[in-house]
């Protein structure tokens, strides 16, 4: 579960990089802030997982309540977890997730206390008017989330009068923009998949975004770009390198980070801009939406079927399986596939590999649930056909945690069956089981 919870962040994460990427290049052309659609983009992975953890998927609760004929019933699976088991595949990916990102908030902590310690030694002091923070060399940036502060270095006096005004101007427009919160809400984000590249590549644009956005705003305040352009360069050449905790006028930026913001500024709105902004916004919603229909690993296929590769399932017989009363009547296989329903025969399927079943079972169980002693048990359709290959898995009654019910049918792979038989005839059956999950 943890393998496939990591796949569907990074297929997310990629297509709303994407997204991004066509809706930064529109709404540039239309001169809108960028930094929300890279925000977003972040979002959109973790509240698509979050939203089919919480939201339990409609198909299973009608699976449950269906109605459905007598079935054969096989004896249960009980599977427990204990803590001297040694870590499965899901636990240790688990455990390396926890620890990437244990790795990251601490290194976001230590950067925030290297601040603290460094502020202490930092002077009030009035700059052109405003309050401000002086560093021996640190900034111009601001810090501080709730009560954000301009730093400026000390060389910052040497600076032309038009040079500082703009720094100061871009600095204001940092706090008046609330980028010093939008900042640690990325941080979190990235802290929560610091293993996935796509969540790093939006955050650097969201960084960038947020630059641009800024000489936007500075810029509609005071139009004067050739100035505006002089004043990064002269900055950017000797301002600071830009801590994590940091919404910085200039993060020491590359040629290329420079040349975009530079670019960005000069750009001239064309008769045609605004069509392109909106067909490129237009072509990057419908990129996004395909984000929508990737299947959440918290989730179960709207039938209940899981594939299965039948080349696993091949099996000899069970002889502790109930046989059934004499058979009745004949249907086809195609009538009997639809739904769950007695099959007239005279000898049953049988599991032949229970202990198998049940390692994998154990595999499955969620880390999550297992770490807070959550069980329960879930009851499973499986159709056997007259090879004893299974063809189709069905939720029959939730464990009421669709994490627990997904584990059950994600092992359909593993059973192996023998095939019913009607008198000397092989027949597709329905048979029922329930699983029950628990800690011990």
């Amino acid at each position: 579960m943890i393998l496939t919870t990591m796949i569907y962040l990074l297929v997310t994460s990629a297509i709303a990089s994407a997204a991004a990427w066509v809706a930064e290049s529109g709404l540039r052309r239309a001169g809108l802030p960028i930094r929300w659609v890279w925000l977003a983009a972040m979002l959109l992975g973790p509240a698509l997982l979050t939203a089919g953890a919480l939201l339990p998927p409609e198909s299973t609760a009608r699976l449950a309540a269906a109605p459905t004929g007598p079935v054969i019933e096989l004896p249960a699976f009980e599977v427990a977890s204990s803590d001297s088991a040694p870590l499965g595949p899901n636990e240790g990916l688990l455990l390396a997730w926890v620890l990437a990102s244990g790795l990251m908030v601490a290194a976001v902590l230590r950067t925030r206390l290297v601040l603290a310690r460094e502020r202490r030694r930092w002077q009030e002091a009035r700059v052109d008017g405003r309050r401000v923070l002086i560093a021996a060399d640190r900034g111009p940036a601001v810090t501080g989330v709730l009560r954000p502060r301009i730093v400026l270095p000390r060389w910052f006096e040497e600076l032309a009068g038009g040079h500082r005004a703009f720094v100061l101007l871009h600095e204001e427009e940092h706090v008046k923009g609330g980028d010093t919160i939008l900042l640690p809400v990325a941080l979190a984000l990235v802290s929560f998949t610091p293993w996935n590249p796509f969540t790093w590549l939006q955050f650097r644009r969201l960084r960038g975004a947020m630059e641009v956005d800024c000489d936007r705003r500075v810029l509609k305040r005071r139009p004067d770009p050739s100035s505006y352009g002089e004043s990064l360069i002269r900055v950017a050449a000797r301002a600071s390198g830009a801590s994590l905790g940091l919404a910085a006028f200039s993060e020491r930026p590359g040629a290329a980070a420079l040349e975009r913001r530079i670019v960005a500024m000069t750009h001239r709105r064309t008769r045609w801009g605004s069509f392109r902004a909106v067909m490129l916004t237009t072509i990057a919603a419908a990129i996004a939406a395909q984000a929508c229909g990737v299947e959440d690993p918290m989730t179960i296929d709207e039938r209940g079927a899981v594939t299965v590769d039948p080349r696993q399932t091949i099996v000899p017989d069970d002889p502790n399986a109930t046989l059934p009363p004499p058979p009745i009547e004949t249907r086809s296989a195609e009538e009997i596939r639809r739904e769950p329903t007695f099959t007239p025969f005279t000898v049953a399927p049988g599991i032949t590999n229970r202990e198998e079943v049940i390692r994998v079972l154990r595999e499955q169980y969620p880390p999550l649930l297992q770490e807070a002693g959550v069980g329960g048990t879930v009851r499973v359709y499986f159709f056997v056909n007259e090879r004893g290959l299974v063809e189709q898995v069905r939720l029959d009654r939730s464990s009421g945690h669709p994490a627990l019910d997904e584990a059950a049918l994600n092992v359909a792979g593993a059973y192996r069956f023998t095939a019913a038989r009607n008198g000397d005839d092989p027949v597709p059956v329905w048979v029922s089981f329930p699983i029950t999950f628990q800690v011990r």
